[in-house]
């Protein structure tokens, strides 16, 4: 794309002449040769300081929000971001290629890894990386993708009303997924019905030949009238008994599961390289995608099979001679209950490492002794944070003992505390939010045993 095409989409005045820019960086550290550099104007720092290191780094053009020195060309606009996502807008337009949209309140980045290893036995598929899943994330997904992608799977995030329907205007997608309606991001919207009605953005920026897919179990998800919405819905699920994508006698150990699932092109006889009833939902939606796109049912079985999780998101593997289970990049009521529900199959001593549930607001304290309730099965908690002691009321009801219930403030204390108790044999899940760095845990396990 070149300076003075953005500048006709968005106005502003250009300054250095006109050049061409090959993707996007809104970070000096990840600028490359050709890129466009966005300054970004921050709370802690500001995007203009570092114009020059990125062009240090080949970026070749840059936005700004005010005059600059620097030796490269730049667009002066009022709005940097929105300039920003008015060029991954312009870019999204020329795509003529499948683009499918995920969010939900849990799930997200492991729907989209299923769904793009489906995908990729029948296209060469770009998706979203990290997580680049937001108003700043996805333009630079999007400005980013290379040339040879025809097809793209794109995560889509939130806190609050209208950010996504921000990112599908800017995305335009053909098939939207939404996973589920949990209690991620009540603190600023309120209510489920509140949450739904935001996921349900995503719809804003698909033209009504888009397919909307929807878990068919969900609680609210499943109350939506398909004649309320101008797209076709398809519906996946396991006891909705009228989901067009079914799975029944799901099996699971020694981390994969496997189930047979009823769908609109036959049965198919699916195993997942990873456990717990809740990927199979994740596995149902991508089989649902992978059918409408048209990969055959063989080549849907083997890209199910190539899945890999992303770090931190449920990975199942041996340390010190106990089992561990690492699932710590983010928690809410219904992750952490999943989870939980992974440990419980497991042999040997049951020991959940649990941390706070951030973004929960007022509903805070009640849910985090809700989620407590739900975790037996367990037959040792360890719960850190400033909600630890909502943990461990729920969990005396769920009949733990409070002899076998620990509660501290931190990582530090909690590591201390599973250092003293944890023993050969063991099995040890860790689930917080990202923001409770409960992987310091595992790393203070790992480093005692040196």
């Amino acid at each position: 794309m070149k300076l003075s095409q953005l500048q006709a989409a968005v106005g502003g005045e250009m300054i250095g002449g006109d050049t061409e820019f090959i993707g996007a960086a809104y970070d000096s550290r990840e600028a490359f040769p050709g890129c466009l550099f966005v300054c970004l104007p921050g709370e802690r720092t500001d995007g203009h300081i570092f114009i020059n290191s990125a062009a240090e780094k080949g970026a070749v053009a840059a936005i700004c929000t005010h005059k600059t020195d620097t030796r490269i060309p730049y667009l002066l606009v009022n709005d940097s971001l929105a300039a920003f996502q008015a060029a991954a807008r312009l870019y999204a337009k020329t795509l003529d290629i499948p683009t499918v949209a995920v969010t939900g309140s849990v799930g997200k980045t492991t729907t989209k890894e299923f769904i793009a290893a489906v995908l990729s036995r029948g296209f060469n598929v770009y998706k979203t990386e990290g997580n680049k899943n937001s108003t700043v994330g996805l333009p630079a997904t999007i400005l980013n993708m290379p040339s040879t992608s025809n097809a793209c799977v794109f995560e889509m995030g939130m806190s609050g009303f209208g950010e996504i329907s921000l990112l599908s205007g800017i995305a335009y997608p053909d098939i939207a997924v939404i996973s589920n309606i949990g209690f991620s991001h009540i603190e600023f919207l309120g209510s489920r019905e509140n949450i739904m009605k935001a996921k349900l953005e995503i719809l804003d920026g698909m033209d009504e030949k888009g397919i909307l897919i929807l878990n068919g179990d969900d609680e609210y998800l499943s109350r939506i009238d398909p004649k309320s919405i101008r797209q076709r819905v398809i519906y996946y699920g396991i006891g909705n008994r009228n989901a067009e994508f079914r799975a029944e006698d799901i099996l699971g150990a020694d981390g994969q599961c496997s189930f047979f699932a009823e769908t609109p092109a036959g049965v198919i006889d699916v195993t997942i390289p990873t456990e717990g009833v809740h990927n199979v939902y994740n596995a149902l939606s991508a089989i649902a995608v992978g059918q409408i796109l048209g990969i055959d049912n063989d080549n849907i079985k083997a890209g199910l099979l190539k899945f890999r999780n992303a770090p931190l998101r449920q990975n199942i593997y041996e340390m010190n001679s106990m089992t561990v289970i690492e699932d710590c990049y983010n928690a809410s009521p219904d992750s952490v209950v999943a989870a939980v529900n992974v440990l419980r199959t497991k042999n040997g001593r049951k020991i959940a490492v649990l941390g706070d549930m951030l973004e929960l607001g007022s509903h805070s304290e009640e849910l985090h002794e809700m989620t407590g309730r739900q975790i037996h099965g367990a037959d040792i908690l360890i719960a850190f944070g400033d909600f630890a002691e909502s943990y461990k009321k729920g969990a005396e009801k769920a009949g733990l003992k409070p002899s076998d219930i620990y509660t501290c403030k931190n990582t530090a204390e909690a590591s201390d505390i599973l250092s003293r108790i944890a023993a050969r044999g063991d099995v040890i899940l860790f689930k917080a939010s990202r923001g409770m760095h409960a992987e310091e845990i595992i790393a203070n396990l790992k480093n005692q045993a040196k």
